[in-house]
């Protein structure tokens, strides 16, 4: 084939020039090798995500434990120290009225008009 449309803009192919043109063919034994090798390689992929596959649904399974444990309280070791939530509340809530009582309420100002 001549280079004559490989780089030109409305190039054409011509029948004749593919006509002429060789295509190297690998023999049967390399085709073969080829086909072994490429079998070899799509099990490999496919055992890949095989794997992925059966990692993702652990990762679920996991994610759901942890954050059951979490809710109920199991995801660490308890403090017997600790208090209650209702009581921690109950408690935040009346420092807070606490400060609000001590705090002097602000006065809007005058604005001149």
């Amino acid at each position: 084939m001549k280079p004559k449309f490989a780089r030109r803009q409305g190039s054409r192919v011509f029948l004749e020039d593919v006509r002429k043109a060789t295509v190297p063919l690998c023999s049967l034994p390399e085709q073969q090798e080829i086909v072994r090798l490429l079998d070899a390689q799509f099990e490999v992929i496919e055992q890949n995500e095989r794997e992925i596959d059966a990692a993702l649904k652990r990762s679920e399974a996991l994610r759901q434990s942890i954050l059951k444990k979490a809710f109920t309280g199991q995801l660490v070791p308890q403090d017997p120290t600790d208090e209650p939530a209702s009581e921690l509340l109950a408690r935040i809530r009346g420092e807070r009225e606490d400060a609000d009582a001590i705090q002097p309420k602000a006065t809007k100002k005058a604005t001149a008009r």
